[in-house]
């Protein structure tokens, strides 16, 4: 591996071409027309325009990356998170390409993206989960019987859904129907697809992960948990490592059950295993995010481990040659959103007037931007 194309813009594209430099590997950016001026544009090795000023014809159009990434002459593509990262589609066109994608199987990706397989591949990995349907459910009256055995509150889940979208609670018999109803509409709208699960939903639980690496060779290690339970609207804002009040035996199964899930989905390079951790102590699994993510920062803090360049090892078919890392000391992640705290905190983009980001003895800022 001599040259990775980043497939992405912002924060994480600055992350990876990082890597590339001290891996000693150069960099390809691609970027939409916007976003040519970009700190990230101007710090890798080479740039190329995708002829696009939307997501839809830049970052999330495959034929136009593959012909850069052939063009550039790289040999690997790295998708970053978001965008493409997730989509199988394109990581088997890397492949088919000749080019060396830094992920997952196609395969993996597909299997754990899809919940109701997911699901299947937990079951068989005897992870922890709550009281649900392993199958799509075809109508509300099957949300009913199953709220009849298992109780209220029930969650509506789509079955391709993820960041909240196409999740609904249903806390009454009543509004089973209409819950079910909006779950479908906001799958379809979102996702292009309706299915939905049902599950026994967890009151106020916590939100706990493990960020992961697994080689081609069938090794499996955990490098450190994360407690990303301060949200707004399903979407992360606070994150931890390792994520505190947890008993050994619950840490046990966190590791256990992610190593297990993770190998029997045939799972290649970084990954995070979510789980809803209940006040009563009750452990669920809830999905695998099959991509690096934006807190994966904290996990590299707390064990010097450098997760973008593991997954550049682990493409190039390395072993990772080490155990579950020793965990020192405490990182906690902020986000920082472009919003309007007037307006309900809803999306604010613009120009950067003024940034003057926090520097000292334990401090890490991980910014795509800078001013103007």
């Amino acid at each position: 591996m001599s040259k990775v194309l980043i497939a992405n813009r912002g924060e994480i594209a600055v992350r990876v071409i990082r890597a590339t430099k001290d891996a000693g590997i150069g960099s390809v950016a691609v970027y939409a027309e916007p976003d040519r001026d970009a700190l990230f544009v101007r710090l890798a090795d080479e740039a190329y325009s995708l002829d696009g000023a939307t997501p839809g014809d830049s970052y999330l159009s495959i034929e136009k990356i593959i012909a850069v990434a052939q063009k550039s002459g790289a040999d690997s593509v790295h998708p970053g998170y978001g965008f493409l990262a997730e989509n199988a589609e394109f990581a088997q066109a890397v492949i088919d390409a000749g080019l060396i994608w830094i992920g997952p199987p196609p395969s993996a990706i597909e299997n754990l993206g899809d919940k109701a397989k997911a699901k299947h591949i937990a079951q068989k990995a005897q992870a922890p989960l709550a009281p649900g349907t392993k199958d799509p459910v075809k109508d509300a009256d099957e949300v009913v019987k199953f709220a009849e055995e298992f109780g209220l509150p029930v969650a509506i889940k789509a079955v391709f859904g993820g960041g909240g979208r196409g999740l609904k609670v249903a806390r009454t018999m009543e509004e089973i129907p209409s819950q079910y109803e909006s779950a479908v509409r906001e799958a379809v709208s979102a996702f292009g697809r309706g299915e939905c699960l049902v599950e026994k939903f967890l009151d106020k639980p916590r939100h706990v992960e493990t960020q992961c690496l697994a080689d081609s060779h069938g090794n499996v290690v955990v490098v450190s948990t994360r407690d990303c339970s301060l949200q707004r609207r399903h979407q992360k804002l606070v994150e931890e490592a390792p994520a505190p009040f947890l008993s050994d035996d619950q840490m046990e199964r966190l590791y256990t059950s992610s190593k297990a899930i993770l190998k029997e989905a045939g799972y290649v390079g970084a990954g995070t295993c979510e789980f809803l951790v209940a006040r009563d102590g009750t452990i669920s699994f809830l999905e695998v995010n099959t991509r690096l993510q934006v807190e994966h920062c904290v996990s590299e803090e707390v064990t010097g481990i450098d997760l973008v360049r593991e997954m550049f090892r682990i493409a190039a078919g390395e072993e990772l040659g080490y155990d579950d890392p020793e965990i020192i000391g405490h990182s906690i992640e902020f986000r920082i959103n472009a919003e309007d705290g007037g307006r309900g905190f809803l999306p604010a983009p613009g120009t950067l007037t003024a940034w003057e980001p926090p520097s000292g003895p334990g401090v890490r800022v991980d910014s795509g931007y800078v001013n103007g």
